[in-house]
């Protein structure tokens, strides 16, 4: 299979896209091209080469800020104290027909590429995730990205790292 990672556009079929979990299924179905036509965020689908048209799994990026407070301490040195800003990593699935081929890997890290080529142009401090679950968070771990002190939930990944 010869991948392919894009931004969403009309001729990808949403519909048969499944996760297994029914929000994020929905996100992508309902309310991704939506988001993407109001400048909310950008989605990006990974497809087969061969079949361009069949999401096997989905990102989505937008701007945001955070509080320097939220961060721990050893990460609020030298950072002003008003908010800062970040690349908010808002949703990452797979479709339940590709989970396990480390798929997940490969869109964080397309993720993580287009917020750094991003970041030669406007500031961006970190990447955040809200992660689904504690599954997802420890997938997330296992990259670097640093829990919030008390959201467990709730991680991010300073760049440069």
């Amino acid at each position: 299979m010869k991948l392919k990672i894009e931004a969403l556009n009309a001729s990808h079929q949403r519909k048969p896209f499944d996760c297994g979990e029914a929000s994020l299924n929905s996100y992508l179905q309902q309310y991704a091209r939506q988001n993407v036509k109001h400048r909310i965020n950008k989605v990006f689908v990974a497809t087969d080469a061969d079949c361009p048209q069949t999401i096997l799994g989905y990102y989505t990026l937008s701007a945001g800020s955070i509080c320097v407070d939220d961060l721990p301490p050893a990460h609020k040195l030298r950072l002003p104290k008003y908010p800062v800003p970040v690349a908010l990593l808002g949703t990452l699935a797979i479709d339940k027909r590709h989970q396990g081929q480390r798929l997940g890997t490969i869109l964080l890290a397309d993720a993580i590429q287009r917020v750094e080529q991003a970041s030669e142009v406007m500031a961006v401090y970190a990447v955040v995730v809200d992660a689904l679950n504690s599954s997802a968070a420890e997938f997330y771990r296992q990259f670097g990205f640093i829990a919030f002190p008390g959201q467990p939930l709730k991680l991010f990944l300073p760049l440069g790292n």
